[in-house]
């Protein structure tokens, strides 16, 4: 990939391999400290590691997944993985995380990765999906309404010692 030209991006979204895993560790943990910054301790997010993160995107990448990686004009900037729904009744598929660092946001490339994953998992057999984020994370949840997603559940979860609420957006192709 060459450099930008005159206002020219270059966006790639490709599959995640094995040899990714430190840079999907970097962006995942960069990118839950731009995003919850004020919404979980800041002593949770200076904890996260990107070894340890690494460590997890290696194990993960060991099993078939659909997992990508968003390159504009070859750096990597965003990733997102989905499955097979584990939590939720009626939704055969799940949009497991989707995170676009900070400064590539507003440009499509969310968008992108969702559309990657929700096209691996239409191919797999599991064409709607369901994706889980942080009632106090309004950016995320505006993009996911923005792209026609509807809250379909509540939940509560645990995240650094704090109680936190979750609500569930579904999307049926």
């Amino acid at each position: 990939m060459g450099p930008e030209i005159a206002g020219v991006r270059e966006l790639v979204v490709r599959r995640a391999q094995m040899t990714d895993a430190a840079t999907l560790a970097r962006i995942q943990v960069d990118s839950w400290r731009e995003s919850y910054a004020g919404i979980l301790p800041d002593s949770y997010l200076e904890g996260l590691s990107y070894s340890g993160h690494e460590r997890l995107w290696r194990r993960a990448l060991a099993e078939p997944s659909a997992t990508f990686l968003a390159l504009l004009n070859g750096r990597a900037i965003g990733l997102a993985s989905g499955g097979r729904c584990r939590s939720h009744r009626g939704f055969s598929g799940e949009l497991y995380l989707l995170y676009v660092l900070r400064a590539a946001q507003g440009q499509g490339i969310g968008r992108a990765l969702f559309d990657a994953v929700h096209y691996a998992l239409a191919v797999a057999g599991l064409p709607d999906m369901l994706v889980w984020v942080l009632a106090a994370n309004r950016r995320a949840r505006g993009f996911y309404e923005h792209l026609g997603l509807v809250p379909i559940g509540r939940s509560t979860s645990f995240i650094g010692g704090m109680r936190l609420d979750e609500i569930a957006y579904g999307w049926r192709d």
